[in-house]
């Protein structure tokens, strides 16, 4: 059986948060899980920029919208 790692993503704790950094750090800490998408900061551009730095795909990125209730991680 082929061993895979826990896929997930973060809202919130973009640049400039204390708390994200920290989070990301203790969830891949063991290396079983991964970040592959998030909705970083309502500012899109910042959202943008914190995606960037954590090297995922610019299609895995966005703004918090609204609710929240965007879909961005389909399948991950």
């Amino acid at each position: 059986m082929e061993k895979r790692k826990l896929r997930g993503g973060m809202i919130g704790g973009g640049i400039g948060s204390f708390f994200g950094p920290v989070h990301r750090m203790a969830a891949t800490l063991d290396g079983q899980a991964e970040y592959v998408c998030g909705a970083f900061s309502s500012d899109s551009e910042k959202s943008r920029r914190s995606g960037q730095e954590l090297y995922l795909a610019p299609d895995r990125v966005t703004g918090i919208i609204g609710n929240g209730r965007k879909r961005i991680c389909p399948a991950a």
